[in-house]
């Protein structure tokens, strides 16, 4: 047994205790100095002097192989300019000896960061970088990819190519593509990228979960499983589970942009909840829209800056009703990604055609949830359907907002407040790789209501900003509801999985502005401990 003590214990709201036996795995017992006479003799004492300790931090809803290989890719999430894009892109062309049997395939620009020309690069900027090397590369948001001559002709896209689920291959004037492929259409691709080995993807798995640890993340829902890759992916995890290297818990979300694919999933026996608690199948995941940044999010209204353009419907209302319909039928948990207006109330609107007044008890959640009328926000808290939103996209939507959607739209979205208040269960998430999986920088998006520089200096909306309570307990308990998993893990209490961590300094007391900035000392994941702080002396073994 392992007695932790001389710590502040976080508990639930306002409730701390300074003590806790964790034996076999699991918390055996938590309170304060009667503990400490009672265990202190019989255990392994552990002294926290006076550290903060809160459960394992629990990512709703992220990309984690995507992650992973994203870790090793060409980094381009910083430029600042379609020029910067360009130089460094030949730099490491150089650097690599690429030819053109090789293919350059990477992710993260944001166009809305360019200081020189805020363009969606295409083909003419990226034969600047080369005309004999294949180049993709996919925005931030993962919603639009920009392709060089010679990717366009690697891909054998021409002028009769044509959209490809929901997505489009956008052409000029003469009716050629212009190597801008739009939501379903970016998997085009993929069919002529080099195929990764499987003990490669394992490698960088191990490499991204310590990454993960060292944040302080114990357990995540994942999105990777999709179409034609869900046997490999899902098999990819079983052997890192039976090779015991697992060191965060999986949920997974399994992903289907192919309708074709959906039915195949069934007959193969998958059930809803199987699995262990260190990976198990999760919902089925569906998207309904796109993003604001590439102005591809489904809006009920056009775009303020676009008028002409309302986003995309990556599918149609009655084919997302079917697709709801039969997950539901076969007894799954359903997520969909919805960002616009549009978008969200096409997914309320197959959730109330799948349940017909029922009970929402397959917990049904809208994944983002981000530009919502009143009337949207109204539906999700009389329904009870989940919310799984990430205020870390604050930092990249503050500056866009208005001038996309206008002052009156923009005051009636990113309504994490109104819905905590509501008493939705409302989880946090990264959606990484799109952005960092760092949870402390997404708790300090949702309490000040700020990007990561400090601005507005009064914050957006800060009136549907969260307490640090709220954004704690959005990360562990109701990450942990949106699983199932309330009653083993998710707190700090009894009969839970011994999921925790320490942490440099008092959230709960400090300005909200240093949030960001916390550390994590240890991480422990079922009473094991998978990560130590370097040069740490934060705890004295007896």
């Amino acid at each position: 047994m392992k007695l932790y003590t001389n710590g502040k214990i976080y508990l639930e709201r306002e409730q701390f205790a300074t003590a806790m036996l964790v034996d076999e795995g699991y918390i055996k017992e938590v309170g304060n100095h009667e503990l400490v006479k009672i265990y202190q003799h019989q255990s392994e004492v552990i002294d926290l002097k006076g550290k903060i300790v809160v459960p394992g931090m629990n990512d709703s809803h992220l990309h984690f192989l995507m992650t992973a290989e994203y870790l090793d890719m060409l980094n381009i999430t910083d430029v600042t300019s379609m020029k910067e894009l360009i130089e460094r892109s030949k730099g490491y062309i150089e650097d690599k000896g690429l030819t053109e049997k090789d293919f350059l395939y990477t992710e993260g620009w944001n166009q809305n960061y360019f200081t020189d020309i805020q363009k969606i690069p295409d083909r003419t900027d990226l034969d600047k970088i080369s005309t004999t090397v294949p180049i993709a590369m996919v925005r931030v948001d993962r919603h639009i990819m920009s392709l060089n001559s010679k990717a366009i002709e690697r891909l054998k896209l021409t002028k009769d190519s044509v959209s490809q689920n929901g997505g489009e291959v956008q052409k000029d004037v003469q009716g050629e593509p212009t190597g801008v492929l739009t939501e379903g259409a970016v998997d085009l691709v993929r069919l002529y990228l080099p195929e990764t080995s499987i003990e490669t993807k394992k490698q960088s798995l191990k490499k991204a979960m310590k990454l993960a640890n060292s944040l302080g993340i114990t357990s995540m829902h994942t999105n990777d499983a999709k179409d034609e890759t869900i046997e490999e992916t899902l098999a990819l995890y079983r052997e890192l589970e039976k090779e015991q290297a697992l060191t965060v818990r999986f949920y997974q979300q399994i992903w289907f942009n192919d309708a074709t694919y959906i039915q195949p999933f069934f007959d193969k026996g998958y059930t809803f909840g199987q699995g262990s608690f260190y990976n198990k199948i999760g919902p089925i995941k569906y998207f309904s829209d796109g993003t604001l940044g590439a102005r591809t999010a489904a809006m009920r209204e056009a775009y303020d800056d676009d008028p002409e353009n309302k986003g995309i419907e990556t599918k149609s209302q009655k084919q997302l009703n079917e697709e709801v319909k039969i997950a539901v039928d076969h007894g799954f948990q359903v997520i969909i990604h919805g960002i616009g207006d549009k978008g969200v109330e096409r997914i309320l609107d197959a959730y109330d055609e799948a349940l017909q007044g029922k009970p929402n008890e397959l917990r049904l959640g809208v994944n983002h949830m981000q530009i919502t009328g009143r009337d949207l926000v109204d539906r999700v808290i009389e329904r009870g359907y989940l919310t799984y939103v990430q205020p870390i996209f604050l930092n990249d939507d503050i500056p866009i907002v208005f001038s996309r959607i206008g002052k009156e739209r923009a005051e009636t979205s990113y309504a994490f407040g109104t819905l905590a208040k509501a008493g939705v269960h409302q989880s946090f998430s990264s959606d990484a790789p799109i952005v960092s999986f760092d949870p402390w920088e997404n708790m300090y998006s949702a309490v000040t209501r700020k990007r990561l520089d400090g601005t507005p200096e009064d914050g957006f909306l800060p009136e549907e900003a969260v307490d640090i309570y709220t954004a704690i307990d959005a990360y562990t308990y109701e990450s942990a509801y949106a699983s199932f998993e309330e009653e083993i893990k998710g707190r700090i209490k009894p009969g839970q999985l011994a999921d925790f961590i320490v942490i440099d300094q008092d959230i709960f007391t400090c300005d909200p502005m240093k949030i960001k900035d916390t550390q994590v000392l240890a991480t422990i994941v079922g009473g094991k401990e998978v990560y130590k702080k370097e040069n740490s002396n934060e705890e004295n073994r007896s």
